[in-house]
């Protein structure tokens, strides 16, 4: 933090103790939530549950100049105190949920928020291989984001007492199996009409 921060800091915790009113603790949370520094700062706690990335990872590591569209959709969404269960619809379905509306299909960029190998092997193994490990990376992430759970020992084998099972797992897999890694742009009518 600058020196600037510190002292700022420093200035409301001093009229914070300095405020003899009864609902002085209540004023500071609900400057606190309405900040839009609060979004900011659990947004960075939810990108990070999410991986997301504004770059590819992997040999290339190519910078995705679009993806910051979602960033701010989740800063946007923790400020709005949006419903987790709406969240949640939001990150798997929000193309189909809000069809139309770019600030709800934006959420749809956590399916391919994380690295990406893009380095396009020919071999077609190596491709079948690499595009199982991107699906594995999804159904992981949802896993661990949503259920709490990891998930990932069961696309090879049950485990005796995981609740989930390898057919489950690879129920997820068809579901996420139409999921791409690509360029897309979330726009209204209005801005779809103007790139016509």
């Amino acid at each position: 933090k600058s020196a600037d921060d510190v002292r700022k800091g420093q200035g409301e915790v001093a009229a914070f103790i300095g405020d003899p009113a009864p609902e002085a603790y209540d004023k500071v949370v609900d400057r606190l939530l309405a900040s839009p520094a609060y979004g900011e700062h659990w947004g960075r706690h939810w990108l990070d549950v999410v991986r997301f990335g504004e770059s590819t990872g992997f040999e290339r590591n190519i910078i995705l100049d679009n993806a910051w569209p979602f960033r701010d959709y989740v800063i946007r969404s923790f400020n709005e105190d949006k419903p987790f269960d709406r969240l949640v619809l939001e990150h798997l379905a929000g193309d189909v949920v809000g069809n139309g509306d770019p600030d709800v299909e934006v959420g749809t960029g956590f399916l391919v928020g994380g690295p990406y190998d893009n380095v396009g092997n020919q071999d077609a193994v190596q491709a079948a291989r690499i595009r199982a490990d991107t699906l594995d990376d999804v159904i992981r992430t949802t896993g661990e984001a949503f259920l709490g759970v990891t998930i990932g020992c069961a696309r090879c084998h049950n485990h005796k007492f995981d609740p989930i099972l390898q057919n489950d797992y690879y129920r997820l897999y068809a579901s996420f199996s139409g999921v791409y890694h690509g360029s897309r742009t979330a726009a209204g009518p209005d801005q779809r009409r103007e790139r016509a």
